[in-house]
């Protein structure tokens, strides 16, 4: 009985929670702390990953960051790898100007040249394919 009762009541449980991801990697992007993200803050998130200075994220030095922060969790580290992968619209392998601006554009959902915390993690979850529950240290 008590395993039933765990069985349905975990996804509820799951549920109610933050998205701690989301939360994590919109203060990431909020450099400023404002509580909202610009333009220029999306290019300074990416360009922390830029490790050889070409004005260019290869998905090699975007994943070498993440293994680092997210050495023991291997769900995160799958879900930013995606996050990549979904943000390099042109697919070529690499984030450039060109795919921060599409980025902020397409998160931006009021269009006022501002991304929220919720447009963020709306966004992010239609890239990610949803919310990852529980803690996202790094």
């Amino acid at each position: 009985m008590f395993t039933y009762t765990l069985l349905i009541c975990l996804p509820i449980l799951a549920i109610g929670q933050p998205d701690l991801l989301a939360t994590q990697e919109f203060t990431r992007f909020d450099v400023d702390a404002d509580g909202n993200i610009e333009p220029r803050e999306v290019q300074q998130y990416f360009m922390r990953y830029d490790t050889n200075g070409d004005n260019e994220i290869s998905r090699q030095e975007y994943r070498q960051e993440v293994q680092s922060h997210h050495i023991n969790n291997q769900e995160i580290q799958r879900v930013l790898l995606r996050f990549f992968d979904e943000i390099d619209f042109n697919n070529d392998g690499v984030l450039d100007q060109s795919d921060f601006n599409k980025f902020f554009a397409n998160a931006d959902a009021n269009k006022n040249n501002l991304v929220n915390e919720n447009e963020f993690t709306t966004y992010f979850h239609q890239l990610t394919g949803g919310p990852v529950v529980g803690p996202a240290v790094g």
